[in-house]
């Protein structure tokens, strides 16, 4: 299941006492209402709400697209248009979203069958005319271009666009992240939307700050850490 942006919103704007009312019933009518009519606080207006809760879902889709292995690269599942030999590799995907992180595979735009990375000297020689009659599935990369042995592959990768996720935190969509990152997700806004002079708040701060910490962590400990192909140039990451 993925994550509500209105319960990211809600949640937040609780911790940090921003939300309509100070008894249990005008609290509950709130925060079981509409984020429009939520809000009732000075310190934070509205847009800083939807500018961190965004920038922190972008630090978590960073994480996990920065490692070709991590189980919850399907949830931000992205496919480049066809690409021929020598194309230079898009920083969007087809539907104009925008990767992050690194590429996990290059495939055959016909078959469907993964290519295998290769050295570009390798490439060069598998082009002599002596392999017409073979069916070869290779690639290299080099620099922000890819080489192949296919008549047209495309790239899978993770997409994090801020203009789609933004809409869908206006409409209150959900964001596609797993559930387990909501808590942590909101100690995060919470930690970083404090305001000087809430120094009742401090200790508060510190322990949202550690369990955003702790999340991070979680979320790492699933990957291996081991990235494939690089979105542009020499850069291992991009977005």
């Amino acid at each position: 299941m993925s994550i509500s942006y209105l319960t990211i919103k809600m949640q937040s704007a609780l911790k940090l006492a921003q939300i309509v009312g100070v008894d249990q019933a005008t609290l509950e009518t709130a925060y079981t209402g509409t984020w429009a009519t939520a809000l009732d606080g000075a310190e934070i207006p509205e847009a800083a709400f939807k500018d961190q809760i965004l920038a922190i879902g972008k630090v978590f889709a960073h994480i996990i697209g920065s490692d070709a292995t991590h189980p919850y690269r399907s949830m931000l599942y992205g496919k480049t248009s066809n690409l021929a030999n020598l194309a230079l590799m898009p920083t969007t995907d087809s539907s104009g979203y925008e990767f992050i992180g690194v590429f996990d595979a290059i495939v055959d735009a016909t078959s469907f069958k993964p290519l295998t990375i290769q050295p570009a000297e390798t490439l060069e020689d598998l082009s002599n005319s002596f392999f017409d009659d073979t069916e070869l599935y290779n690639y290299s990369m080099l620099g922000r271009r890819i080489q192949h042995t296919r008549t047209n592959v495309y790239a899978e990768g993770c997409v994090w666009d801020m203009t789609a996720q933004g809409t869908l935190y206006d409409n209150d969509g959900v964001a596609p992240l797993p559930q387990m990152l909501a808590d942590g997700w909101v100690s995060g806004v919470v930690a970083s939307s404090v305001q000087v002079g809430w120094v009742e708040a401090s200790q508060a701060v510190i322990a949202h700050e550690a369990k955003y910490q702790q999340t991070i962590q979680l979320l790492r400990s699933g990957s291996s850490g081991v990235p494939n192909v690089p979105v542009a140039s020499a850069n291992v990451v991009a977005g």
